[in-house]
This record gives C-alpha cells, structure tokens and sequence, in this order.
C-alpha cells in the first residue's frame, strides 16, 4: 500500500502534532529574565523603608528629650533642691527668700487666721523662731500636730507643763507674707498682747514689729511650688527621657534597619503553608493526569479494536484476492 492510504493513528498523530520547523523553532521568543529594569525601584524601596523608620525613631526621641526640659523647666528644676535636702534653720527669717529649709516645730503661739470650710488650704499659725514670731503655713496634713503643738505650747506658758516635748519637722520655702495675711497678723497680735505681756512671752513694746516678722515658711513648696506637683513634674520627664534611651539602644543595636517582625512573622507563617500545600496540590495534579489519561485511552481503544479488527482482516483478504 501506499504511503497516503495508511490508516491515521493516535502515534502518527502525535508524531505529527510535536513535529515543529527548525524556523518556527527559532522564532518562538525566549522567556523573560527574572530581574527585569521595573523591578529595580522595588528593590530600592525597602531602603528608603528603613531609612524613614530610623528617621521616624530619631523625631521621637528629639520629641521625648523636649518634652523631659520642658517639664523639668516648668517645675523650675527643683528636684534638683529634693536630690539636695532641705536646709537645717532654727531661724527661717534669717534665710535668703526662696530657700528650702527644714524647721523643728516645737511651740506654736496661735493661729491667725480665719479657719475656712476648704481645710485644704491650710492654716497659718506663729511660731517663735530666734527671737521672733515667723508664720508658718501648714498644709492639711501637719494641722492635727500643730493643734497638739499648740495645746503644749499654752500648757507651758500657764505652768501646766515644765517641757515642750512635742514637735515634728516641716520642709518648705520662705517667701514674703502677703499684704492681707499680714494684716491679719498684726490684728491678732494686738489682740493678744496683753496676756502674752503677762505671761512674760513678750516684753510690753508699742512696736509689733519687733517680734512680727514678713517671712512665711510655705510647708511642702519647693521654689514655691507644690512639692507632689514637682515630684509629678519630674516623673513624667523621666519617663520620657527613659523612652528616649529605650529608642537610641533600638536604633544602637539596628532594630530599625531591618524589617518589622510582624511582616516577618506574617510572611514566615504564609511562606511555610502556602509551599506545602501547593507542592501537594501539584503532586496530585500530576499524579491524577497520567491515570485519567490512562483510562480514556483505553476506553476509546478498546471499543476500537472489538468492533474494526475483524473487519480490517477481511477487507485485506478480499484486496489480495482480487489482485491475483
């Protein structure tokens, strides 16, 4: 037989369909490199990433070290007088105003002023002090031993009592009575010479200045502030100055030049599940092909090959019959 009448097969069609010209061959384009020119500018971002975080880092701790100065100075550095202590003075009226000074309160001669509904601001009370009477500005919390103090005070003056053995310690700045309280004071001296000329406390003068001094002793200010205020103050500078520190031992040991954890811990993560479960799918994939494409093959033939065999034969035969 000829070449032309021989029977199409799936060999010779698959034979014919893989047979490709050496010229188309050589046309087909070759794959693109991995690296390409619009992939460079991916590359560079991460730089510039790192380059903002660091700088993102180096702001907030310019921004932590500003705000620790300036609540160091709101507060007039004065934990700088607490780290210090509070001077030692038998007579506060001696010091420079503006001192802190630390006082031994032994003998109080009277309150002056009039006792309001708001405790918390305290009560001013005379204290002789080398030979004067300073006022002294209680807190709230100093007001029950200063009523004890008191209490001894006039014990001793009357003959009740040969000692003042009660007193407690008192930290504070002097500072200058103000115009109101020092008129209050010089009313309840006047009111209360008589008694104290009496009992020999004072000596009978018509000048109240001899034993009335302008000096008062503000309890718990530092550099006239409020002691808790400056402590709280300086609190919260040192906690910013801490984060600062915290993020230049950050930025010491390269925390900020590489990549965040989180995106590390994500891509990690996905990385390690997505590669096994796609080289499972494929493996599947490639396992199932070849037996499916099994099975086809063999139902199409084997129908084939039943039905048209015998018929092929006998055509054969008849063809060579003929012939002879």
């Amino acid at each position: 037989m000829d070449e032309k009448e021989k029977e199409m097969t799936p060999e010779n069609s698959a034979d014919t369909a893989t047979e490709v010209p050496a010229d188309a061959a050589a046309e087909i384009p070759s794959e693109a490199p991995i690296e390409s020119a619009e992939e460079l500018p991916a590359e560079e971002a991460p730089v510039k990433k790192k380059n903002l975080r660091l700088r993102s880092a180096l702001l907030r701790a310019g921004a932590a070290l500003l705000a620790a100065v300036i609540l160091l100075a709101v507060s007039k550095f004065s934990v700088i007088d607490l780290k210090k202590g509070a001077k030692e003075s038998d007579s506060v009226q001696d010091e420079e105003l503006g001192t802190f000074v630390k006082r031994d309160v032994f003998a109080i001669i009277g309150f002056y002023d009039e006792v309001s509904d708001d405790s918390a601001q305290g009560e001013y009370a005379l204290v002789p002090m080398g030979g004067k009477f300073v006022t002294v500005h209680f807190s709230k919390r100093y007001l029950e031993s200063a009523a004890a103090v008191e209490t001894a005070t006039y014990d001793y003056i009357n003959g009740n009592s040969t000692t003042l053995d009660k007193y407690f310690v008192v930290e504070g700045t002097t500072e200058t009575l103000s115009d109101e309280m020092s008129t209050k004071m010089y009313e309840w001296f006047d009111l209360n010479k008589d008694w104290m000329v009496e009992a020999g406390v004072i000596a009978d003068t018509d000048d109240a200045a001899t034993y009335l001094s302008d000096v008062v002793l503000e309890v718990d200010t530092v550099n006239s502030m409020s002691e808790t205020l400056v402590l709280v103050l300086t609190g919260l500078a040192a906690a910013m100055l801490l984060y600062m520190i915290v993020e230049f031992v950050l930025m010491g040991v390269g925390f900020y030049l590489g990549e965040p954890k989180k995106k590390k811990a994500e891509n990690t993560d996905d990385g390690a599940e997505a590669e096994p479960k796609d080289s499972g799918e494929n493996a599947e994939a490639e396992e199932k092909v070849p037996e499916e494409g099994v099975e086809c093959i063999n139902n199409e033939e084997i129908p084939e090959n039943n039905g048209g065999s015998e018929e092929t034969a006998e055509e054969k035969a008849e063809e060579v019959q003929e012939d002879k």
